[in-house]
């Protein structure tokens, strides 16, 4: 199968080592990958099209033609050197002005023939005599920096390292070995075919459950790196006294094999120390380390990695000679340090200070510092720096909390549950609000005594304990000076160095509640005065039309006028007591109570009342009202009688005429009572109905207008006033009450 071309663009971008196309016949560079152009600091169009030998620090170009090539060893310039096996070395300048020693191996390739890479067409890749018209470069060993050392040469510094070292597979059964360096052969005498493939228990002898083997063991299952000492065996059966370090290595997060670090420690006395301090070193601490010289003047001698990361700097070499005393805010801190440590008989010293990084931020660190001498005499100051930012920063919040908590106008406290206990914590509001002379004052209370009620109290701790939090639960509570007061507490029960407390806070709600009382009696005194319009003044104004309805019969024609005019009251008085009674219904209700309600039914019940109540009016109806339910209740009925008694009531006509219609919308129902009285002028129509004011007192035309907004609004509709269309070409009389109700679902 022939790969695309995109594919071989792939490959050639992501491959880990620097790729170079050149021009067989200049030199010059025809494609890079990315790998290259990240060796030599430099983009893709400063690199294509110009000459390889301009990026070498001697302007060398590299042998093109694999057959012209010299063979031999020219190391004469600046360091480049080109080997009889086509190893090319050579010291490439990148764009930021350093240099970069890299090893180079050329190939020829065919980028505009038969596609096969050799040039000859035949497929087999072997250029049988075809000159190539390009050639690859490929960089097989890079080294950033100046004089470093290259991937093979680190290779051969691990392999003839002065301790013993191995790398075991922990993803094959049985953990075998895979490498053992040239010192670990010779430490134990056994050969790599002997070692590779074999678990390194085989150095134990018979000691495979000692207490160090025991707890290796322990450690390469937890994945923990482990120092011990144990006693070993070489091939020829000499026992050693072996010191092991193994520890896990990963990558991406992944274990990928565990290395360890053997030594003959009884025989190699004299690198003990050096091994110790190398262990150390290899050991990753998440605290900065320097080391310093205590002059005032002291400068950075070493630093580690956490130290460079948090200064903020890019490198340790940034740091190194740079004078300690300039990463102080306070330069004093550092003498005051320096001199107590001087002073005190401890080894080692501390104290929080704040430092400047490189960037400018202020940080604050905990320095620990330590006086040591070296072999000349030489006096050193190691010292461990610990940012303390994050615990600050809880210092900050909790003095903040403290703060709030203090001057919260509720009472906030902790108590045990132990009902014999005091509080053990206590704001300001608690003092105020049970009417101590001070928070210790209030400490020597027992928390029971304030509560009115102590079975509640029990009760409320009871609960407490197995739910964990109330919230908001009332109880009438006792001040010092003998006043009952009600209390509204929450509660949450949690765990304290291994002992529960009770965290709360209390409001007084005295106030509220003597304001629900008031309500509550309001609301009775209401309800009184619903009742007696319900029986007593209805009942009364009944009696008054049959009375007057009796004398109709009995007057002349000038006591006529006075027996309506009687009548025409006594009727108005009953639908006014009607709409007091129905608004005495609205306040005293606590839920809205909506449900669905057919407007037909409801308009049409009402428009019979209206008709035989005035039989004077023409009451119509234009079209046909839609049956459909709305989200309303029973009182629905006093909106459409309240509107159509007053189109007739305050109608200055010797006819009243009053038009009712209604449509169906998407999301409610529209109903639309039009009159042919005075009408409504523009500064009434939005106080008609007694917004603002509310009651007898409003500029609106009734109690029964109040009404009617007061329930369309508590059913989530809408009700207003427009001016009577122009059907006939002349000026309008009238006025059009227009009520939106919603759709039930």
């Amino acid at each position: 199968m022939t790969l695309p071309a995109s594919a071989f663009r792939a490959l050639f971008e992501s491959d880990p080592d620097g790729l170079v196309v050149l021009d067989s016949a200049t030199g010059c560079i025809r494609e890079c990958n990315e790998r290259f152009r990240d060796v030599v600091g430099r983009q893709r169009d400063e690199l294509v099209d110009r000459a390889f030998a301009s990026l070498t620090a001697s302007n060398r170009a590299l042998p093109l033609d694999s057959r012209e090539g010299d063979g031999g060893d020219d190391s004469d310039r600046d360091g480049d050197s080109d080997d009889s096996d086509g190893c090319h070395r050579r010291q490439l300048r990148t764009g930021d002005g350093r240099t970069v020693s890299v090893e180079l191996r050329t190939s020829a390739v065919e980028l505009d023939g038969d596609g096969d890479g050799d040039g000859d067409g035949d497929g087999d890749g072997d250029g049988d005599g075809a000159a190539a018209d390009a050639v690859l470069v490929r960089l097989s060993d890079v080294d950033v920096g100046t004089g470093g050392a290259t991937l093979r040469e680190k290779a051969r510094v691990v392999d003839e390292a002065p301790i013993g070292i191995t790398i075991s597979d922990p993803s094959q059964e049985d953990n075998p070995l895979v490498y053992a360096n040239e010192t670990f052969r010779e430490l134990t005498g056994y050969t790599e075919s002997d070692i590779v493939g074999r678990n390194c228990r085989f150095l134990q002898g018979a000691e495979t459950r000692s207490p160090p083997v025991t707890k290796m063991r322990e450690a390469i299952d937890a994945e923990e790196t482990v120092t011990v000492e144990l006693q070993n065996y070489r091939k020829d059966g000499s026992e050693f006294h072996n010191r092991v370090t193994i520890a896990p290595l990963y990558d991406d997060g992944n274990l990928t094999s565990y290395v360890g670090f053997q030594y003959d420690v009884t025989q190699r006395e004299q690198y003990k120390e050096k091994l110790e301090l190398s262990h150390n070193l290899l050991k990753t601490v998440p605290s900065g380390v320097f080391r310093t010289d205590p002059t005032p003047g002291g400068r950075f001698e070493y630093v580690n990695p956490a130290l460079v990361s948090l200064l903020d700097a890019e490198s340790a070499d940034q740091l190194r000679d740079e004078r300690v005393a300039e990463f102080y805010v306070d330069p004093e801190q550092r003498g005051d340090l320096m001199e107590e440590l001087r002073r005190t008989d401890d080894d080692k010293v501390r104290g929080e200070v704040q430092l400047e990084t490189v960037g400018g931020e202020i940080k604050d660190v905990l320095v620990t510092a330590s006086l040591t001498e070296d072999e000349a005499g030489n006096e050193h100051v190691y010292k461990v720096v610990q940012d303390i930012a994050d615990r600050k920063e809880r210092e900050w919040a909790l003095e903040r909390y403290e703060r709030l908590v203090t001057n919260l106008p509720i009472g906030v406290y902790q108590h045990t549950p132990d009902p014999d206990d005091g509080f053990t914590l206590l704001n300001d509001a608690m003092v105020d609000i049970f009417d101590a002379d001070s928070k210790a004052h209030l400490r020597e209370q027992q928390v029971h005594d304030l509560y009115v009620d102590s079975c509640e109290y029990v009760d409320f701790t009871d609960r407490l304990l197995g739910q964990g939090i109330i919230q908001n639960r009332e109880f009438r509570l006792e001040t010092l000076a003998g006043e009952e007061i009600w209390g509204a507490v929450t509660g949450i029960a949690r765990e304290v160095g291994g002992e529960v407390v009770f965290d709360g806070v209390v409001q007084d709600i005295t106030e509220r509640k003597r304001y629900q009382q008031r309500l509550k009696e309001q609301r009775d005194n209401l309800d009184v005065l619903n009742q007696m319009l319900r029986h007593d003044i209805r009942n009364d104004l009944q009696l008054v039309t049959a009375y007057a309805d009796f004398l109709a019969d009995h007057v002349d024609d000038a006591g006529q006028e006075h027996i309506e005019a009687i009548q025409e009251g006594a009727t108005h008085a009953v639908e006014l007591t009607r709409t007091a009674r129905n608004i005495a219904d609205v306040m005293l209700t606590t839920d809205d109570g909506r449900q669905r309600i057919n407007v037909d039914s409801a308009l049409e019940n009402e428009l019979d009342d209206v008709r035989s109540t005035y039989s004077e009016a023409a009451i119509t109806v234009s079209g046909t009202v839609p049956s459909v339910s709305v989200c309303a209740n029973e009182m629905l009925g006093s909106v459409f009688r309240n509107l159509l008694t007053n189109a007739v009531q305050h109608n200055d006509k010797e006819i009243p005429k009053v038009d009712v219609s209604a449509a169906e919308r998407e999301e409610c129902v529209v109903v639309r009572i039009a009159d042919n009285g005075p009408g409504v002028s523009d500064d009434q129509k939005d106080t008609i109905f007694g917004r603002g004011e509310k009651g007898l007192e409003s500029q609106g035309t009734g109690m029964g207008l109040y009404l009617v907004e007061t329930l369309v609004e508590s059913y989530g509709g809408a009700v207003y006033v427009e001016d009577r269309p122009n059907e006939t070409g002349e000026d309008p009389d009238g006025a059009v009450f227009v009520v939106e109700l919603q759709k039930a679902d």
